[in-house]
């Protein structure tokens, strides 16, 4: 029949036993497989391209997901900005979701972790490295869960970088990066990741349309620390 296997399955737990059938699946931890057994062998084979008579599957997300406050994400941008235009650097916020219930919407919170921007002296002026090392970050409270991180990339495009996405490949979540945001109109890419597999997400379904960036708060900016590899006259200044 269409939609069964030709063979039972079977899953490999703590009360498994073998079915008494000469060929069957077994579904274990590490794979699928398939055992037969003959009166020349009895083998067991990882099985990498299905169940025959089973119907396909492919991997999907449906995010549940309103848009994300636009003071938040014009917050963010204002921080970005502000870390580009000192440092030349990038920076990156922790974002968290309250879910609706009892009558409450949804909400939800940014913050800063903090975070670390190492660079050099060169020509004159700090320049950071593209790389950036940042902490864990403390909930708003205790019915918000942890939904991703949105970072910047300076003056350059929004994709995500292949450090972003070896970066995001254990960090289940949200993750959206900023690009252009010293201009006034910034771009925005994101991606959810969830058991090491990675969806593109279209932006104008999580994000509103951006208007214009807003003050940071100053307890972002406070986890901030620079460190330059080389010293120069002008490094007090720049730190600062």
């Amino acid at each position: 029949m269409e939609g069964e296997p030709l063979f039972p399955v079977a899953v490999k737990d703590a009360a498994f036993t073998p079915p008494d059938a000469p060929t069957y699946y077994l579904l274990a931890a590490n794979g699928l497989f398939v055992e037969r057994r003959t009166p020349l062998f009895t083998a067991s084979v990882r099985v990498e391209a299905g169940v025959p008579g089973l119907r396909p599957h492919d991997a999907h997300l449906a995010l549940h997901l309103p848009r994300l406050p636009r003071s938040l994400l014009e917050r963010a941008v204002g921080f970005f900005r502000t870390v580009f235009g000192r440092w030349e650097g990038e920076a990156i916020l922790v974002m968290f979701c309250r879910p609706p219930g009892d009558g409450e919407p949804w909400r939800f919170a940014f913050d800063a972790p903090p975070q670390l921007i190492r660079g050099r002296f060169e020509r004159g002026r700090f320049r950071a490295d593209l790389r950036l090392d940042y902490k864990a970050c403390e909930k708003p409270g205790p019915d918000y869960l942890r939904l991703g991180t949105i970072h910047s990339h300076g003056n350059v495009g929004p994709w995500h970088s292949a450090i972003d996405v070896h970066d995001e490949l254990y960090d289940a979540g949200l993750h959206i990066t900023a690009g252009y945001v010293d201009s006034p109109l910034p771009e925005f890419a994101a991606a959810f990741v969830v058991g090491r597999t990675r969806f593109t997400v279209p932006v104008d379904t999580i994000l509103p349309p951006f208007r214009t960036a807003r003050r940071a708060p100053e307890s972002w900016m406070s986890r901030i620390t620079v460190a330059c590899r080389t010293w120069s006259p002008a490094w007090r200044n720049a730190a600062n």
